[in-house]
Parts: structure tokens; C-alpha cells; sequence
């Protein structure tokens, strides 16, 4: 199955920077972002006793992803605020069509997005959907004609007093089907910043073959390794797979036409998120 990447390719030129307050817990500069706002009407439409958003207290967040990584670049993802009782994804449960989309191709269609975002935002629980709108940059130095990415992007989302879960999503773009984020973390209810270092996820949707013909052309990119783009973005699907803990870059591919593990590869953590409250 061939997608485009036309959207992470546009993004290139995005860029810019900003640093967070580094209170940190492990788990295992403001940019462009588009924002699905809630309909405080229809908030509470789980029937789960929470309070209306017309009257529950709101609040703003900024969240800041830092790439920890070397060698892989972030695709333009999603950040949720929602309840305790709506999820976005987790570890062992099968994937979404969005976090599928994210995953295996960083958002790259426009139309696509919009529908699985509306589809997210439907669901009883869930309170803001901001889309990333732009990839983040590896640590690794560039190489010839590659684009100087922020390395570090900031976003602003609203939350209520009974909607105080976080829930980001961004895909590890030289991967099959790799992301990273957070699950279901309780922002803070202090101004006190949070940070959480998090590592890789396996969406569980498509084989992992590290061959660059089945991953997004922008890893050819923005990666450590230049391949010229070949408009290919194959899927050989992972039937029934469920949401698991990366395995890394094992190098089963032809390294001279794949991804391997010493340009590729990554260690813990793979992202920094850091949480801070505003107002």
C-alpha cells in the first residue's frame, strides 16, 4: 500500500525551539498546532457522573517533547486531555485507526487525519485534540542539505478540573510502525513543571522489515542515513498485533537498502515530555 508524505515533507521548514523546567519522573519554542476545542455542551456525554465542561474549571498546559534520540526523527503526532475513563492508547490493547495512521505514517494525509481527529474528539471523555502539526529533529549532527529541525517543540492545550488526563502520540519516523508518548499521565494540579522520559512503542499494526521501501520517505530525509525518496510506503500488516514495547532496530533488513542499528538505534529514553501548567 503506497501513502504519501507530502505533509511531514512541507513541515521541514517549521522550526522552533523552547526550553521547560526539568522536574522529571521516568516512565517505561511554540510552534504551529491546530486545535480540536471542545463543545462544553456534549463534554459529559459518557453518562460517567463528571461534571459539564460549561462548569468544570479550565486550565492551560504547555507540553513540551524533547527528542532524545540520535538518529530518530518525530512525526507531527497528537496531545489529548481528557478524563480517566477515556483512553487514547495503552500498552497491550490494539491500536486505533489514528494511532495506527500516526504510527506508520506520521499524519501524513491531511483528509485522513481530520476524520480519525473528529473521531477521537467524539468520544465521550475526551476534552482538547491538539495536532502537533510539524516533526521534531534527532540530536544526531545533519548531513548535507538536511534541514536544522528543532530538536524540542512546545504546545498549549486547555484541560478541565475532571478531564486532568494527558495522553501524546508521535511516530519514530525510521520505523515500521514505532511511536512514542505518554498514556494516560495525571497533568499536574500545582504550576510545578513535570517531566516524564519515555520510551518506544510498537503499535502492533504493520511487520517490522526496517526496509526503507516500507517506511515514510521523510526518513531518507531527516534521518542519519540519505537514500534518495522513492514514493513508497509498503505495509505488510501485523494481523490481530497489540500495542507493545519496542524492540529497536534489529538490522534484519539489507543495510545498504534498510535501516540498521548503529545510524538507527536508540536507548532509553527516547523523548522528554515536560508538563506545565500556565494558568
Amino acid at each position: 500500500m503506497n501513502r504519501t508524505v507530502s505533509l511531514l515533507a512541507a513541515a521541514f521548514a517549521l522550526a522552533a525551539c523552547s526550553e521547560a523546567p526539568t522536574s522529571q519522573r521516568v516512565l517505561a519554542p511554540p510552534t504551529s498546532q491546530r486545535v480540536v476545542a471542545p463543545e462544553a455542551a456534549a463534554f459529559d456525554k459518557g453518562g460517567d457522573g463528571s461534571e459539564n465542561a460549561a462548569s468544570a474549571a479550565s486550565h492551560t498546559y504547555e507540553v513540551t517533547i524533547e527528542n532524545m534520540t540520535q538518529g530518530q526523527p518525530f512525526s507531527p503526532g497528537v496531545i489529548v486531555t481528557h478524563t480517566k475513563k477515556a483512553s487514547v492508547w495503552e500498552v497491550g490493547a490494539r491500536p486505533s485507526p489514528l494511532i495506527i495512521n500516526i504510527a506508520e505514517d506520521g499524519l501524513a494525509d491531511p483528509a485522513l487525519t481530520a476524520a480519525q481527529v473528529a473521531d477521537l474528539r467524539a468520544q465521550p471523555g475526551v476534552f482538547q485534540v491538539v495536532e502537533t502539526g510539524a516533526p521534531i529533529g534527532r540530536r544526531g549532527p545533519l548531513l548535507a542539505g538536511q534541514p536544522a529541525l528543532p530538536t524540542s517543540r512546545t504546545f498549549t492545550i486547555e484541560a478541565a478540573a475532571n478531564a486532568n488526563r494527558l495522553s501524546v502520540a508521535v511516530m519514530i519516523i525510521c520505523t515500521n510502525d514505532g511511536f512514542t508518548g505518554l498514556s494516560e499521565v495525571k497533568l499536574p494540579g500545582g504550576f510545578k513543571a513535570e517531566s516524564h522520559l519515555v520510551g518506544a512503542y510498537d503499535a502492533g499494526s504493520e511487520q517490522n522489515t526496517e526496509k526503507f521501501s516500507d517506511i515514510v520517505d521523510p526518513c531518507h530525509e531527516i534521518g542519519p542515513v540519505v537514500a534518495p525518496p522513492d514514493g513508497n510506503n509498503n505495509a505488510l500488516p501485523e494481523d490481530g498485533g497489540l500495542i507493545r514495547m519496542h524492540g529497536n532496530i534489529q538490522g534484519g533488513a539489507d543495510l545498504v537498502a534498510g535501516v540498521g542499528p548503529t545510524k538507527h538505534g536508540w536507548s532509553f529514553p527516547v523523548a522528554k515530555i515536560t508538563v506545565q501548567r500556565m494558568k
